[in-house]
């Protein structure tokens, strides 16, 4: 193992959510070595347990629960969307008290030192449309605000979903309507092109 405690070694490496897997590529412990280790850093309050194998250092700074999604549904992607991102671009007003994503894994949600996350499912081929935040010392993947809109409409269509309408901030959505015509269209989703016909008045227009 390198000379540097457990908790230097994650520093040194700027390490903010990080797993199992990659402390003990850079200790070079055994696993289970580096889980008894990094379970006496969350003993500790060093460190955050956010699932089985994953970690995310309370010492980083700025640490935004953002940060664990894509970590979540592994080995399957994931990013913030729904209410998370509309709130992110105030395109709407509520602020949600968990953080939103989505992943073609099936849904799940956790509840984490750092934060309650809600993993909604969308099938492989919606998984597009989003790109990497990077907010001060943070980086995570974020849904682009038109995608973010129509992955919330498409889940509020869906039989039996938790997941409601957005609700419209003023009296006007702030969102690209060309955009949000296209993206509509590649759902290849007819009951989403119908809601936003009678709802945003977009499909019509040229």
């Amino acid at each position: 193992m390198t000379a540097l405690s457990p908790i230097g070694l994650i520093q040194k490496h700027g390490l903010r959510v990080f797993t199992t897997a990659d402390f003990i590529t850079l200790s070079g412990l055994a696993a289970a070595a580096a889980t008894h280790a990094l379970s006496r850093l969350a003993a500790q309050g060093l460190i955050a347990r956010i699932k089985r194998g994953v970690w995310a250092s309370r010492l980083a700074a700025d640490l935004n629960a953002y940060e664990a999604v894509a970590y979540l549904r592994a080995p399957w992607p994931a990013y913030i969307s729904l209410y998370s991102a509309l709130a992110d671009y105030g395109i709407v007003e509520e602020i949600p008290h968990v953080v939103y994503g989505v992943s073609p894994a099936p849904p799940k949600r956790y509840q984490t030192a750092i934060g309650d996350f809600s993993i909604h499912h969308l099938p492989a081929r919606l998984i597009w449309g989003y790109r990497v935040a990077r907010p001060g010392k943070t980086s995570y993947l974020l849904a682009e605000p038109e995608k973010a809109f129509l992955d919330t409409v498409y889940l509020a269509l869906i039989p039996r979903s938790v997941i409601g309408f957005p609700h419209k901030r003023g009296r006007r959505w702030k969102l690209d309507r060309n955009k949000l015509r296209r993206y509509a269209k590649r759902f290849r989703f007819p009951p989403l092109e119908r809601w936003l016909r009678y709802n945003v008045q977009i499909l019509n227009k040229p």
